[in-house]
């Protein structure tokens, strides 16, 4: 905890330094597209029902069956988590809300969440793998540094998925902590293999994984579109891939600097200088806060409304 404070704090003292030192790469924002980014705030709150559809979707195979409203409503609340508070709490709520209310065990939620990053990472190695082969005019050690994270990635990625294991229980001591820990791991497993071989469920959760890779695509050309600047199909590609799987790096809150750093270290592959990258995380940060903060109002009032009703029918 204290290591990741100590890495926050100093991510916003370098900003800030930066930009008292560079005051001028910031004038852009003064004659920003607000309609641009009005498109890029529709995706975002896109992506977040579709990360609902998601969770509705993969809670199937362990008999748990929510309304598509309460799927939007928990990806609201998870996303918010993972970017207001401390890193990873946007999961932990999903998985004490999904435990408390519908009975999901933390190993089967693991399961879920497993399988989330699995088909997340397979799009976006695949996506990421053929935009660097587009780019390849780019070679240099930060595209062969991609190219092997993205070549791993995507065949570490596949073969997940294409197991599915289904292990027994094993022997031992029923008091002994270490089968309680192998138990554990067993049920995450095998609830990962209840996933796998549903080829109809895997199927939408694919399409929809790629919905909101499309939808990252449409919020970044947006972004950099509203502020003057352009990018080619191949780029833009491969910086919505980068988008998605720096989320998944939860170190900072909102992966903050880690999202940066990863723009700032394929800057010249996608062709923008180091200044351009930071302004267009700067708009790309400050379009999901709004984003965020209006759906968090939205999700509250929503809820003492859902409240009060069950009161006066109770």
């Amino acid at each position: 905890m204290l290591v990741r404070l100590v890495i926050t704090l100093s991510v916003v003292l370098i900003f800030l330094v930066y930009f008292l030192l560079n005051t001028k790469n910031f004038k852009p924002l003064l004659s920003a597209n607000y309609y641009l980014l009005a498109i890029a705030a529709a995706g975002y709150v896109g992506g977040v029902f579709a990360n609902g559809i998601f969770i509705k979707f993969i809670l199937g195979p362990f008999n748990k069956f929510i309304a598509a409203s309460e799927a939007f409503y928990l990806s609201v609340i998870s996303s918010i988590g993972n970017f207001f508070a401390p890193a990873g709490t946007g999961f932990v709520v999903r998985a004490v809300y999904l435990k408390k209310k519908h009975g999901l065990s933390y190993s089967e939620f693991i399961s879920t969440l497993s399988g989330n990053y699995v088909l997340v990472f397979l799009v976006s190695s695949f996506v990421g793998l053929a935009s660097l082969l587009a780019l390849r005019q780019h070679y240099g050690v930060q595209w062969l540094v991609l190219f092997v994270f993205f070549c791993a990635l995507f065949i570490v990625s596949l073969l997940i998925s294409l197991f599915r294991p289904k292990l027994p229980e094993f022997g031992g001591r029923k008091d002994s902590r270490s089968k309680n820990l192998i138990e554990k791991v067993r049920r995450v497993i095998n609830g990962w293999g209840m996933i796998a071989s549903d080829r109809q469920l895997m199927v939408k959760l694919l399409g929809l994984s790629l919905v909101n890779l499309s939808l990252t695509v449409v919020i970044y050309w947006s972004i950099v579109q509203s502020i003057g600047l352009s990018i080619s199909l191949p780029a833009l590609l491969l910086f919505s891939v980068l988008g998605s799987l720096s989320i998944f790096v939860n170190i900072t809150p909102a992966n903050l600097g880690i999202k940066e750093a990863i723009y700032i270290f394929s800057a010249s592959i996608l062709g923008f200088s180091v200044g351009e990258m930071i302004l267009i995380a700067l708009v790309d940060r400050g379009v999901q806060f709004i984003v965020l903060l209006a759906l968090w109002l939205l999700a509250t009032k929503l809820k003492a409304a859902e409240k009060l009703l069950n009161e006066k029918l109770g």
